[in-house]
């Protein structure tokens, strides 16, 4: 009796034990990447110029503001192919995790949303499902003006459609910078 007893405290140990072990992270987690705290943004102008905004933000999305927000300068009544670069630095080592989000495509999606200037933006890349994701889009200006550009990057794990607004996920980026269209 002594010995079914000691028995099933041992087997209740090992269940309990088994139970608080911890977690370890997933390196397949699309739910997972490192933290982005820098984004530049490469215009291209149609038969002109490349010019780089780059944003950086040492902790991430919340917390402190950005230590670096250019302000985006471009010319009115021009067309811009537009690509987004994404990067954690940590400990002074520059890792680009564009391609990390892109693997993750079905799952993310970048917003720009201007406020107070004229400029038509259009998502060029789609993902296996056909769904728009923004690391390439196109930008087309037309007159002069000051405002804002509302960018984001949501996550939507199992809930990116084709045409879904700016709020369905949760966002990973979210940031306004200053636009300047002369």
């Amino acid at each position: 009796m002594k010995q079914i007893k000691l028995g099933a405290i041992c087997a209740a140990f090992m269940i309990l034990l088994g139970s608080c072990s911890k977690e370890v992270s997933n390196p397949n987690d699309e739910n997972e990447h490192e933290a982005i705290n820098k984004i530049e943004l490469v215009f291209a102008e149609t038969g002109g110029a490349t010019t780089n905004f780059v944003i950086e933000d040492p902790d991430g999305d919340g917390g402190n503001p950005p230590s670096r927000i250019d302000t985006i300068k471009i010319n009115s009544n021009k067309q811009y192919n537009v690509t987004v670069k994404i990067y954690n630095i940590a400990n002074g080592v520059v890792k680009d995790v564009s391609a990390t989000v892109l693997t993750q495509a079905t799952s993310h999606e970048f917003y720009f949303i201007p406020s107070g200037v004229s400029v038509t933006i259009q998502k060029t890349d789609k993902d296996k499902n056909g769904y728009p994701i923004g690391f390439l889009s196109t930008w087309q200006t037309s007159s002069t003006g000051n405002g804002s550009l509302l960018f984001k990057l949501m996550h939507k794990t199992a809930l990116k459609g084709p045409n879904d607004g700016p709020n369905v996920g949760h966002s990973d980026i979210q940031l306004n910078l200053p636009i300047i269209i002369k």
